[in-house]
């Protein structure tokens, strides 16, 4: 089992003072007013108008998962995101697409025309995936208050989204139509991956799985030998390649970082 995860930056706001002040006397021995302020604005596809939460210092999550509950909000399949760090989330997206452009070319001038086309395939996928800073924390508020690594301190500016439970799964990477599939109630990672057409260079014997929480395992596709691993509704599942140049050898692994930041 493997995790990714994305990591949450801080971000520190300072506060103008007023010109008035620095025409003043106190001018001299003010100090400067910072401000940790925190914002969460929350969508949900009920309300017409987004709710906004505002809080004066750093906040913790277990709060915000407390306020939504008082709110009678349904916080179990939602995705907080972070919009400050959009831009660097597409530059990642920007080196991971020209990475698989060179692959591609490499593999055209080397005959390897199958590969080409799972190339461009892959860059189609990337470059209409909606892409959110999503920041890695669990929805479970039980879980939340019982467990302090689950509960970070936030600060600066986010968005929440409240959608209902989803119906479906998406499948990505070197699959034949790839996107949208129908979510089996009880099913498991091999269960969808042994039905799945695969392109040419696909790794066979392995699936990897996104969960909605941006968590992320891998299941064996064998049929001699399932492995029962889970497959959550919202979920990711991810065909990489079974061989890469050593070069690009981490491209698997950035391509799923892109496909667990998906907007839901």
């Amino acid at each position: 089992m493997k995790h990714l995860a994305i990591s949450i930056f801080t971000l520190f706001s300072t506060l103008l003072l007023p010109s008035l002040l620095f025409n003043s006397p106190l001018a001299a021995t003010a100090e400067p007013i910072t401000t940790n302020r925190v914002s969460i604005v929350v969508r949900t596809p009920t309300t017409a108008d987004a709710l906004q939460l505002q809080f004066n210092q750093p906040v913790r999550w277990e709060q915000v998962l407390g306020q939504l509950q008082a709110a009678g909000l349904d916080a179990r399949w939602g995705q907080l995101t972070k919009p400050s760090e959009q831009a660097s989330l597409e530059i990642q997206r920007t080196l991971v697409i020209t990475d698989l452009q060179v692959l591609g070319q490499r593999w055209a001038r080397q005959g390897k025309h199958g590969l080409l086309r799972s190339s461009v395939e892959l860059i189609a996928q990337l470059k209409t995936l909606p892409l959110v800073a999503r920041q890695p924390v669990n929805l479970d508020i039980d879980q939340v208050r019982l467990q302090a690594r689950l509960n970070p301190l936030l600060s600066g500016a986010y968005q929440l989204h409240l959608p209902p439970r989803s119906n479906v799964v998406w499948t990505q990477g070197l699959v034949h139509l790839a996107g949208k599939r129908p979510f089996v109630g009880g099913g498991f990672a091999y269960d969808y991956g042994r039905r799945l057409t695969l392109l040419p260079g696909a790794e066979k014997q392995q699936i990897w799985v996104i969960q909605p929480d941006g968590q992320v395992m891998s299941s064996p596709v064998d049929p001699f030998a399932p492995v029962f691993v889970g497959v959550a509704p919202g979920a990711t599942l991810y065909v990489g390649f079974a061989s890469l140049p050593a070069q690009f050898a981490n491209l698997n692994q950035r391509i799923m970082t892109l496909f667990a930041n998906r907007e839901i």
